[in-house]
């Protein structure tokens, strides 16, 4: 029997993650929309091109790509070597933008995955301190809101909390409202053209750290299947879930030390 044909899709599919995971669609047989700052040769049926810190371009975007789509993969993001600006207007409220803009454009059973990081650690104790930038809907809020931040503070962690948080927030209301389900994946460090850049902003020692514990970073293919399964049918019942793919190294740091055998 042939699988049939879905329409999906992918926001930040020109290179990393998101092409691998727009790649994995097209050659399934998949309707594939690769949308990306820049053009690029990424594998799919359509290519668009859409700056995700600007509103007006994602509501063009969205207004002319019809609905009747059963996934969207928001797999954007720019780490925290950016400006905090970028950093929070694509990782964050872009996201914001796109995941609510899609909401009407899905077909009932649809789903909605984005990507986050295990570098949001900590989230839930920061729901209070978060509380302003998850308010804010606008790039003119979201810098004044983190005009009156610590500096210090990574953002590009700030804005993969506040991204896990709104998923999570966003998915009854999907549900309830269009028959649509909204997930996030935390990838854990990954081999992607980037990941020089997560080194500089987070220590490269930091990430060798994590490497030598669990033994490899993550490839694009250890990720791109666990947002496959969280955008298809099988997952009908997983809903408002963040799922870390890091091979485990988080685990100790929430529960304790692992048990030796």
């Amino acid at each position: 029997m042939v699988a049939q044909q879905r329409r999906i899709v992918v926001v930040g599919a020109g290179s990393g993650i998101g092409a691998a995971t727009a790649t994995h669609f097209h050659e399934r047989g998949d309707h594939v929309l690769a949308v990306d700052l820049h053009a690029n040769d990424t594998p799919a049926s359509r290519h668009e091109q859409c700056d995700l810190r600007d509103a007006g371009e994602i509501a063009a975007l969205l207004g002319r790509i019809g609905a009747d789509w059963d996934a969207l993969a928001y797999v954007a993001g720019v780490p925290g070597t950016a400006p905090a600006a970028d950093v929070l207007g694509v990782n964050y409220l872009g996201m914001r933008l796109f995941t609510t803009g899609m909401l009407g454009l899905l077909r009932q059973g649809g789903a909605i995955v984005t990507v986050a990081s295990v570098a949001a650690l900590g989230w839930e104790q920061r729901i209070g301190d978060l509380a302003g930038l998850l308010a804010a809907t606008d790039a003119d809020a979201v810098a004044r809101w983190q005009a009156t931040q610590d500096p210090a503070y990574p953002v590009y962690s700030t804005s993969k909390q506040a991204s896990i948080i709104f998923a999570k927030r966003l998915a009854p209301t999907a549900w309830q409202k269009f028959g649509v389900r909204v997930n996030s994946v935390s990838p854990g460090p990954t081999e992607t053209p980037i990941l020089t850049d997560f080194e500089a902003s987070m220590g490269k020692e930091v990430l060798d750290s994590v490497k030598a514990t669990i033994g490899r970073h993550a490839t694009v293919a250890d990720i791109v299947p666990v947002i496959a399964f969280l955008a298809g049918p099988e997952s009908g019942w997983v809903n408002a879930q963040d799922i870390h793919v890091d091979g485990g190294f988080v685990a100790p740091l929430t529960v304790g030390p692992a048990i030796e055998l």
